[in-house]
């Protein structure tokens, strides 16, 4: 019986060697072909795959800031990664941005309310203009007098003038 247990054991001791052995291999190389699905191989890409569409080359990611510069590029230009204030400008100036733009669309959507208001309004005067029923208006010391027909004339056509920006 203690045999069996330590062959039992002896046995998982292995299969987990070589299973973790298995893991650690992986495939050195992955890439996006030309329809945009990794391939992954133990095989460097074709040359005809452009370095950007290559993610992994070696095991060594090829985003990673561990790849060095070409020789001829100015060590200047290499980009260094966002320190923690940076990235909070960043997150404001596009927090900023975004309210900035939803109280632009706001005003644009009271605006459009407003103007859509007054053009109904206009169009209620103009039909009442146009029905031929007497208007009364209050003048300056608080009399009602009746719209003339020259005064109804000259209301209308400037109701058919307001009206021209409505549509």
């Amino acid at each position: 019986m203690k045999t069996s247990i330590l062959r039992t054991l002896a046995l998982a001791a292995t299969l987990f060697v070589f299973s973790h052995l298995a893991l650690a291999q992986g495939a050195p190389y992955v890439w996006l072909d030309e329809k945009g699905v990794k391939q992954f191989s133990d095989q460097p890409p074709p040359p005809s795959i452009p370095k950007n569409k290559i993610i992994k080359f070696s095991g060594k990611p090829m985003d990673s800031q561990d790849a060095a510069p070409d020789a001829d590029s100015d060590p200047s230009k290499v980009k260094q990664p966002e320190s923690i204030a940076e990235k909070e400008v960043a997150y404001k100036k596009r927090h900023d941005e975004q309210a900035a733009k939803q109280k632009k669309a706001e005003e644009d959507a009271t605006a459009a309310a407003t103007k859509a208001d007054s053009c109904k309004r206009m169009n209620d005067y103009k039909a009442s203009l146009s029905s031929g029923r007497r208007i009364s208006q209050t003048d300056a010391n608080g009399n009602q007098t009746m719209l003339t027909d020259d005064q109804r004339a000259s209301e209308l056509n400037t109701m058919n003038q307001n009206l021209s920006t409505c549509n």
